[in-house]
């Protein structure tokens, strides 16, 4: 199967068939809150679930196929579907974006089936773009759906999520998540990469396809690295720097996290980081649990500026350096 297209999640049929059923009804919501984890399938629903809507001959929960309506959605050309994310060059959703979205949703219908917006991640919508939006939520248009998809539904407003009929998506049973996880990735150590997506199978289906496993490792033996004097903290903090999501600092809070759980209890087997407990439990014992403590607070103050204006590369530097230094 090809990696970017993985089977729909098994555990989604359920909501999708709730819905189905309200559409049927004539009593479908017009915005839609979905929330849950990174990886527990947010963005798989919301797609198909669009397509069902837009559907002109739907039957059931999935979409036919074969209709106009579905043709144009597969070929990315539907003129009733919207799907709204920050632009290349931002990492918010603007209120021209927005704006754009009502104009479309204003146009007349061009098929049978509903007019649907997909707004993901929800929680980019900055203040204008937000107060933009309300307007739509609060005078919804005949057969029109609003999809919007988060994982941090908490840095949605009040308003806006008052507004919403809200969906949570849950993690599935580990044993639907790990059938569903080896279908898709033929690789080796399944198990662990589902244990470090906290369960959530379509994040531990990213994290094979970036071979996370050997970077985790990479990484955390540059950390050491940087405690024995063997590692520059400028040269790791360059490379580092570079990450999308800062998974390195992101990946080091976790580590530190698990040092401490060590430390504090002697036992492995608290430790989330199973790829990597036969190297954290040997540095656990040369750590002081306050310095361990420190570094976690600067972590955590660093990571929360991420999306501010602050240089990644000098946010990086500075955490390594204390750590080299500590």
């Amino acid at each position: 199967m090809n990696p970017s297209m993985p089977e729909f999640p098994a555990w989604l049929d359920s909501h999708l068939v709730h819905f189905a059923g309200l559409r049927g009804q004539g009593r479908m919501h017009h915005a839609l809150l979905v929330t849950g984890l990174p990886g527990v399938g947010k963005s798989a629903f919301a797609d198909r679930l669009a397509a069902l809507l837009v559907c002109e001959e739907a039957a059931g929960s999935a979409p036919c196929g074969h209709c106009s309506g579905c043709q144009l959605f597969a070929a990315g050309t539907h003129p009733d579907y919207f799907h709204v994310t920050p632009e290349e060059d931002s990492n918010v959703i603007k209120i021209d974006q927005v704006r754009r979205l009502g104009e479309g949703l204003a146009l007349s219908h061009h098929g049978a089936g509903y007019k649907v917006a997909v707004l993901e991640p929800a929680e980019a919508l900055n203040i204008n773009a937000a107060n933009s939006l309300l307007k739509t939520l609060e005078e919804p248009a005949d057969k029109t759906v609003l999809i919007l998809v988060t994982a941090q539904p908490g840095r949605l407003t009040a308003t806006i999520r008052s507004r919403c009929r809200q969906l949570g998506i849950g993690v599935p049973a580990e044993s639907d998540a790990l059938k569903w996880l080896q279908r898709q990735y033929k690789g080796s150590q399944p198990e662990v990469l589902l244990r470090l997506a906290h369960g959530a199978p379509l994040r531990a289906l990213r994290l094979a396809e970036d071979n996370a496993l050997e970077d985790r490792r990479t990484r955390f033996e540059a950390l050491v690295g940087l405690r024995d004097g063997s590692t520059d903290a400028i040269a790791v903090a360059q490379a580092w720097a570079k990450d999308e999501d800062l998974k390195g600092l992101r990946w080091m809070r976790g580590w530190l996290m698990d040092l401490l759980r060590l430390r504090l209890t002697g036992s492995p087997d608290t430790v989330h980081s199973i790829d990597l407990v036969e190297q954290l439990v040997p540095l656990a014992q040369r750590l002081d649990s306050r310095v361990m403590f420190d570094q976690l607070d600067r972590l955590n103050r660093l990571l929360r500026l991420e999306n501010t204006s602050l240089n990644r590369q000098l946010m990086t530097e500075d955490v390594l350096l204390a750590w080299a230094g500590s």
